[in-house]
């Protein structure tokens, strides 16, 4: 039940952050500027656009590598909540075997269904 409700979660985590992309993604890079390269007198104009292109994908792989080390921490997270979720399997399973036992219980007076 725990386990189903985890990769639910999960599952429920991964589609939101793929909506956020989706929102988020290319329409950020509408600041970039084109170039015009039909007039041949705009040699300072496509510099300075250059410059500005490259502040901007600049910026951007800043962003990307603040998202990597998120990336990184929820990445150690699901190894430690994996390993966490093992030993609360293993420990209810013993649990489950002290209570219980490892043979099925000995009924007695018990007589044959009839159909």
């Amino acid at each position: 039940m725990l386990v189903n409700f985890l990769i639910l979660f999960f599952l429920l985590l991964i589609v939101y952050q793929l909506i956020l992309a989706r929102c988020n993604g290319i329409e950020g890079f509408a600041e970039y500027k084109d170039y015009n390269t039909n007039d041949p007198n705009n040699a300072l104009i496509l510099a300075q656009q250059n410059a500005g292109n490259i502040a901007l994908l600049k910026s951007r792989a800043d962003q990307l590598e603040n998202i990597y080390k998120q990336v990184q921490d929820i990445s150690l997270n699901v190894v430690q909540l994996n390993s966490q979720m093992r030993e609360l399997s293993i420990q209810q399973a013993k649990a489950a075997n002290n209570l219980f036992g490892n043979s099925p219980p000995t009924i007695t007076g018990a007589t044959t269904p009839i159909y």
